[in-house]
């Protein structure tokens, strides 16, 4: 179902487009999921303005609606982006963990080398 909200004059309107025809009636609450963000409003039926169907079988239903209110939530790609920053900190401080290592055996070694060469005379 599809949901668009609109004015009319001085009255605020939702329209519904669906394969069938809906009979709302009292408080309603639509969440609409976007891949930047995530919108639900809020709402109250006044009443059913109009209903029709197109050629293809589509059916619109038009209400009066008040006490509208829109609430946008944007933290979770802000939480997706935070978790992905963490994940790709976590790699570079393993790897920088793994180069550390890396260069301590090194030194170990050299080390291990020098006092073998040192005590060998």
């Amino acid at each position: 179902m599809e949901y668009v909200f609109g004015t009319k004059g001085r009255i605020e309107v939702l329209k519904t487009k669906g394969d069938h025809h809906t009979d709302l009636t009292g408080y309603h609450q639509i969440e609409r999921e976007y891949p930047d963000q995530t919108i639900t409003d809020s709402f109250r039926i006044v009443r059913k303005l109009d209903s029709r169907e197109d050629a293809e079988g589509g059916c619109y239903d038009w209400y009066e609606i008040d006490r509208h209110y829109r609430m946008t939530d944007k933290t979770g790609p802000l939480a997706e982006q935070a978790a992905k920053s963490a994940a790709e900190l976590q790699d570079a401080l393993c790897e920088q963990d793994m180069a550390s290592q890396e260069h301590l055996t090194t030194i170990e070694t050299a080390l291990c080398e020098l006092d073998a060469a040192l005590n060998k005379e």
